[in-house]
């Protein structure tokens, strides 16, 4: 039986209909639509939308079936929302204490640049992350969010692309600072931390983005 089928037969029992009941409905044969029901033929498109009509659904419930009503208040998003929210606090206490003395031992006595760019390459990143994941499950909690299954896949690679570059300009600072010799400098991380604009969108816009694809593109019920 095909998914079409399997999902009219869902929406004409769900309704309490008959076959006849839908046949006469829809203007076709009883056996039409246990043809459609067993998988023996489908409908065309305009039949399709003829069907939804009945069951008062829209097209594509019946192509890809009816979605799970949506539950608020889920605990798993309270959740998600809850650490996300300790991350966040955890990362505006080290600015607000360690970041400073960082910038101070940088300023007087020229130390700790390798220090400094780590830390503005971990831990702003992951609070900016944090902050997209903390964003969307709260409005989660409240609003249905889900994303059908290519949108969402969609959304889960630009989400793991973009935590992708950030993870990289890591790797080349790691790489210049360790090893100059070998590694003289990459044009990525030349670029971005040449100008403020590019520091904004790889340091603070990526990662709040990254946050809230992942969070998207994870699957969920």
């Amino acid at each position: 039986m095909n998914a079409v089928g399997k999902n009219i037969k869902k929406l004409r029992i769900a309704r309490k209909m008959t076959q006849e009941d839908l046949a006469e409905k829809m203007f076709v044969t009883r056996q039409t639509i246990s043809n459609w029901e067993t998988g023996k033929s489908q409908p065309d498109l305009e039949t399709l939308s003829a069907v939804s009509e009945i069951f008062s659904v829209e097209p594509t419930e019946l192509i890809y079936g009816i979605r799970p009503s949506y539950k608020r208040y889920q605990k798993k998003y309270i959740i998600t929302a809850a650490v996300s929210l300790c991350v966040i606090i955890a990362v505006i206490l080290l600015e607000c204490i360690y970041y400073p003395q960082l910038m101070d031992m940088y300023r007087q006595f020229y130390q700790g640049a390798f220090e400094l760019m780590l830390y503005n390459l971990t831990v702003r990143p992951i609070g900016f992350f944090a902050l997209g994941l903390f964003l969307v499950s709260v409005f989660s909690i409240w609003v249905d969010t889900r994303l059908d299954k290519t949108p969402r896949i969609v959304t889960l690679i630009i989400g793991i692309i973009l935590f992708v570059f950030t993870l990289w300009l890591l790797i080349e600072m790691i790489l210049i600072f360790k090893a100059p010799q070998v590694f003289p400098g990459f044009i990525l991380y030349s670029s971005v931390f040449l100008s403020s604009i590019l520091r904004t969108v790889f340091l603070v816009v990526m990662p709040l983005l990254s946050g809230i694809g992942v969070f998207l593109g994870w699957k969920r019920k």
